[in-house]
């Protein structure tokens, strides 16, 4: 596993109903955006933040933290894995109808 270096913690997870990256807020609601995540200081927070994250699963799956630096008040991923995440795909995605027709 990549070793990870930031000062703070993000907790992430995947919606069900799409499987898109979403970032938990301040408010414990979840946003696409890594920039609307609350940027976590201790491993207690975290750890507690996670907890509350996974008591969510009819709407998120399999969350886990991972650590970001903060610039300008903005939580910003440290690693590739993770900017890949937050920006989207890499490729564009084919619908499976686009070919019927």
């Amino acid at each position: 596993m990549a070793r990870s270096f930031g000062s703070h913690y993000v907790v992430t997870a995947n919606t069900t109903d799409a499987g898109s990256p979403v970032y938990l807020r301040a408010d414990a609601s979840w946003s696409e955006s890594l920039h609307d995540a609350h940027p976590i200081v201790s491993e207690e927070e975290r750890d507690a933040l996670l907890a509350q994250a996974s008591a969510q699963e009819r709407k998120v799956c399999d969350p886990y933290a991972f650590k970001v630096n903060v610039e300008d008040g903005k939580a910003v991923a440290t690693t590739a894995r993770e900017r890949i995440r937050s920006q989207g795909p890499t490729t564009p995605l084919r619908r499976p109808d686009a070919t019927q027709g």
